[in-house]
């Protein structure tokens, strides 16, 4: 087989494998789809949720812990990833319209500075749900490792489900009022 013959044999190979991964992408994503686009995982067995430190744009320090007031749905977005600038906004209006129905939305900015997430926000205000965390132990003890992801803890600080990145908001509202 010659030289030329070689290549293209390669670049056959590498072009098929490439539709192949291309395939097992669109399958995946019609797949979720079909689901509404809503995937949550139950927690095997109650965990409890670490206590989280950090700051609001405005310096004020944030200490959640628990037993707390409300449910929360801890939630880990970055101004640099494409799945959380499409989901924070409808996150944070189901933030509003969730609080009187005790339910609260903290959104916890993995960015190293606020000035790349005042740049997100784009000049309007940040929200109060927006912190940074100070020393990254709920992110660690959760296993946090794709962004976004979001966990739905209790009243009494069990975590009790894991969302998916691109979870609709409604769907989550509808596990919510399943699980408390």
């Amino acid at each position: 087989m010659t030289r030329r013959a070689r290549i293209a044999v390669t670049i056959a190979a590498l072009a098929g494998v490439q539709l192949a991964a291309i395939g097992i992408y669109l399958a995946v994503q019609r797949s979720r789809e079909g689901s509404a686009g809503f995937v949550s995982d139950p927690v095997a067995r109650a965990e409890q949720a670490p206590p989280i430190a950090g700051t609001r744009s405005d310096g004020s320090q944030v200490a959640l812990g628990w037993p707390a007031p409300h449910a929360r749905i801890v939630h880990f977005w970055g101004t640099w990833c494409p799945p959380c600038v499409t989901e924070l906004p409808g996150l944070l209006a189901f933030a509003r319209a969730m609080r009187p129905h005790g339910v609260e939305v903290v959104a916890i900015a993995v960015d190293d500075t606020w000035k790349d997430i005042a740049a997100f926000f784009g000049g309007a205000a940040i929200p109060p749900e927006v912190i940074v965390e100070t020393d990254r132990a709920a992110h660690q003890r959760l296993g946090v490792s794709t962004l976004p992801d979001s966990f739905l803890v209790d009243r009494s600080g069990n975590v009790v489900e894991r969302y998916a990145p691109t979870t609709a908001p409604d769907a989550i509202e509808k596990d919510i009022e399943r699980l408390l």
